[in-house]
């Protein structure tokens, strides 16, 4: 029986599977800087279950952390976490992953788009509870994409998997920012990928704000400054 994948799509994508090896012998690493003691992530490869399930599980633990300082310290703020996207999309299976980790997170997550945010990764930056994004980004939607392959039935499942992940994906989008079912039907007819600037992204509520000058500086700063620091800086493997 053939293999039936659904997923968005994205020609740069290295799905994994569960273990280090990319099916030709060579190692998966996850592309995703992290540091939990400064709350920060910087997501600047495919979407896939490595990189995903690495940063939902920190979330998890940050809000466990505060969780547990919530219930000892008066009037506990937490401190939110930050993920900035840098990526042209991946798996909608481990989109969903990070999707519904950032939205039941009790800790606030923002999202920033630094660079790119696109197909599965603009999904996941929908989820932030602030979003924003520097002033030359670029933000893409698009309708899902998928590879079908077996005998008739197998076909004729994937397509109802596949008309309820769409569903799914088009409500969410509805729900997290100023798009409208007609906007994504129209998107979905005429086939095409579509691409929102900082500007037009501010205008249909994609995003809270557009970020300044300052906050583009830190994140570059944080990153040269953290490189080679593995203490609190890792890029995992």
């Amino acid at each position: 029986m053939g293999r039936r994948d659904n997923r968005l799509n994205n020609e740069y994508m290295n799905d994994w599977d569960g273990d280090d090896s990319d099916g030709g012998g060579n190692t998966t690493k996850s592309t995703v800087f992290s540091s939990r003691e400064e709350r920060l992530f910087y997501v600047y490869g495919d979407i896939n279950a490595r990189n995903c399930a690495d940063v939902a599980y920190d979330i998890s633990q940050i809000n466990h952390e505060d969780d547990e300082k919530d219930k000892k310290e008066k009037d506990f703020k937490r401190e939110p976490i930050r993920i900035y996207f840098n990526s042209f999309g991946g798996s909608v299976y481990d989109m969903w992953l990070l999707v519904d980790t950032i939205l039941g997170s009790k800790t606030p997550v923002y999202t920033y788009c630094t660079g790119y945010a696109m197909s599965a990764a603009f999904i996941i930056f929908l989820a932030g509870h602030k979003r924003y994004m520097s002033p030359h980004a670029t933000l893409m939607y698009h309708q899902i994409y998928c590879w079908r392959s077996g005998k008739y039935q197998d076909l004729v499942d994937d397509r109802e998997q596949t008309d309820h992940l769409n569903e799914m994906i088009e409500n969410f989008v509805v729900e997290r920012c100023g798009l409208t079912k007609e906007d994504l039907l129209n998107i979905r007819e005429r086939k095409k990928d579509t691409y929102f600037s900082a500007d037009e992204a501010k205008k249909l509520k994609i995003i809270d704000s557009i970020m300044g000058v300052s906050s583009r500086i830190g994140i570059v700063h944080f990153l040269h400054q953290n490189s080679n620091r593995n203490r609190t800086l890792a890029l995992r493997a």
